[in-house]
């Protein structure tokens, strides 16, 4: 399935090259190689046009033109056009005469639902923009896909593997806690097993992959 190809070249970060992603990542830093390899979850949430838009189908339904979807969500005309050729190819949205709909039967759209509505019952203001919006925290969650959940790690390990600052890390860590991604293990933190939230991040980078890379 052909996705757009923003100004500079990435590919969906799969199993099968994540070692070229951690060769690029010597090279570049860990934080350009996780751009240039997005998983299914920070190629979902990496702009706040595509971000609105997925939230916007999770929520309703309805016809729309392309402007009346750019003055919806106050964003650029172009902007708008591209996130929504993305979100056609992953099914997100249904385009017919230049009309969009939400397609209720999307996987990723459904995903987007119910991680906000696990992350509204762990008392975040609006869960999807929560967990979104903030690039620290959407770059914290992406290393965290990768985690096992026995593992131990530390502020530090999380500031190797996501190429964020201490603080940053240090300022995002909380909230990760707060909505139950994290549990302090002692000496550093692990991935919440029970974690709703958690489990459902892990469900919508499923879907993102599933259905993009799906014939």
């Amino acid at each position: 399935m052909a996705l757009h190809v923003d100004s500079r070249d990435w590919t969906l970060r799969t199993t099968h090259n994540r070692d070229e992603m951690l060769a690029l990542a010597d090279e570049e830093g860990i934080r350009a190689a996780r751009a240039s390899y997005p998983s299914g979850w920070l190629f979902l949430t990496r702009d706040p046009s595509t971000r609105e838009l997925v939230r916007l189908a999770a929520a309703t339904g309805g016809e729309w033109q392309v402007e009346d979807l750019a003055h919806e969500l106050d964003r650029d005309l172009e902007d708008v056009e591209r996130s929504l050729e993305d979100l056609v190819a992953l099914r997100v949205f249904r385009e017919d005469d230049e009309t969009y709909r939400p397609n209720s039967e999307s996987v990723v759209a459904n995903a987007v639902g119910q991680l906000r509505s696990a992350a509204d019952e762990r008392g975040a203001s609006d869960g999807f923009r929560d967990l979104t919006q903030p690039e620290a925290v959407r770059l914290l969650l992406d290393a965290l896909l990768a985690v096992d959940e026995t593992e131990e790690f530390t502020q530090d390990d999380l500031h190797e593997r996501v190429g964020l600052s201490r603080k940053s890390v240090w300022m995002h860590v909380d909230p990760l806690e707060e909505l139950g991604v994290l549990t302090d293990s002692g000496s550093g933190y692990k991935i919440n097993e029970s974690s709703s939230v958690f489990a459902h991040i892990r469900a919508l980078n499923a879907a993102v992959l599933g259905t993009a890379l799906s014939p």
